[in-house]
């Protein structure tokens, strides 16, 4: 619709939306049962299940921004919590990496060619940043001392007066949280979320340290050092699990605590590389070299002023997440559900 009638323009109902959404997958499914599908055809079908999932995803950052002021918890599972984690890095040798998806189901285009980078050593840290280690950098104001923040950034806090991460508040003295578990006080041991890029890599810079490359954040996540092979996901090639990872099948509606998914860990030693928060890159979202659109979704007007993020999210279904997966939002971006990792040269 014209933007200008968008506000007049009447809503479908539930009902409306559920008839047309049946509606559309019966055709589907009526379809691909009735005729032999070519190649092509397949590979749309495919693709069009992927951009639906992206959509619900999409959808549940916009049911937490309009449910920030809601008071009753919403949560089904019992999400898992850990008492305390030793917080560290480890090192990543350095070499010719070879990045990209290399396997042989779905991808996006923006995920391809497979290509070799040069890395040296680096240093990452084991687990996102958690709540309770970013607390320290609001406390020490953070959020009030330029020389952290990139310019147009500080723009940004001051102009919007941010004080904290998105949904944060403080009542009483103590900072509280507003999201799909309620009101609550800050988990200490959850990632942070609901961070901008500029919120990352200032913190990054208070901490004396920076965000990872997303070539350095593959190799951390995907590269088997001992046995000299990639991987799609952390912990192999089989399919996300409970017990591995955090994505919307766990129904979990909010973080995990850092250090739970032993199962889930990286050879390299990295812990929730897949799921809970999106993680930023220092990346901006280009093409691959040798890249070359497969189809409308993602082609070079989205190349401009967006920085990468890898990994997934709670709210991101198992079937749309790899370790190759790239995602790019603009640097002020607060609403997604994002947090990071720190790294270092060594």
């Amino acid at each position: 619709h014209d933007k200008g009638l968008r506000g007049v323009v009447s809503r479908p109902t539930v009902d409306q939306i559920f008839q047309y959404f049946n509606t559309i997958n019966q055709r589907v499914e009526r379809f691909i049962e009735s005729q032999s599908l070519s190649d092509e055809a397949k590979r749309l079908i495919v693709m069009g299940f992927h951009h639906e999932c992206q959509h619900q995803e999409l959808l549940v950052y916009d049911l937490q921004h309009l449910l920030a002021e809601q008071y009753k918890p919403v949560t089904k599972n019992s999400i898992p919590r850990q008492k305390h984690v030793e917080k560290k890095s480890v090192l990543i040798k350095g070499g010719i990496y070879t990045m990209g998806y290399n396997g042989s189901e779905f991808c996006y285009d923006i995920e391809a060619p497979e290509h070799k980078v040069y890395l040296n050593d680096f240093k990452i840290d084991v687990f996102p940043i958690t709540n309770e280690e970013y607390l320290k950098f609001v406390e020490d104001g953070g959020y009030e001392t330029y020389r952290y923040w990139l310019s147009d950034g500080w723009e940004k806090v001051k102009s919007n007066n941010w004080k904290a991460p998105m949904y944060w508040e403080k009542i009483e003295g103590q900072w509280h949280v507003r999201d799909f578990l309620g009101i609550r006080k800050i988990n200490p041991n959850e990632p942070v979320c609901h961070v901008s890029y500029y919120e990352a890599d200032a913190y990054c810079k208070w901490a004396g340290k920076r965000l990872p490359t997303e070539a350095e954040w593959e190799k951390a996540a995907c590269w088997n050092e001992e046995k000299e092979e990639k991987a799609i996901y952390p912990w192999g090639n089989d399919s996300p699990s409970a017990g591995k990872c955090n994505l919307l099948e766990s129904y979990n509606w909010g973080c995990a605590d850092v250090g739970v998914f032993p199962k889930g860990v990286s050879p390299s030693g990295c812990h929730q590389m897949i799921g809970d928060v999106w993680e930023w890159t220092s990346s901006e979202f280009v093409g691959y070299p040798g890249f070359k659109s497969g189809f409308d979704e993602y082609n070079d007007k989205w190349f401009t002023n967006q920085k990468v993020l890898r990994g997934g999210s709670f709210a991101t279904p198992s079937m749309s997440i790899r370790g190759s997966y790239r995602n790019f939002f603009r640097l002020d971006e607060r609403w997604l559900f994002s947090g990071f990792r720190c790294a270092e040269d060594y």
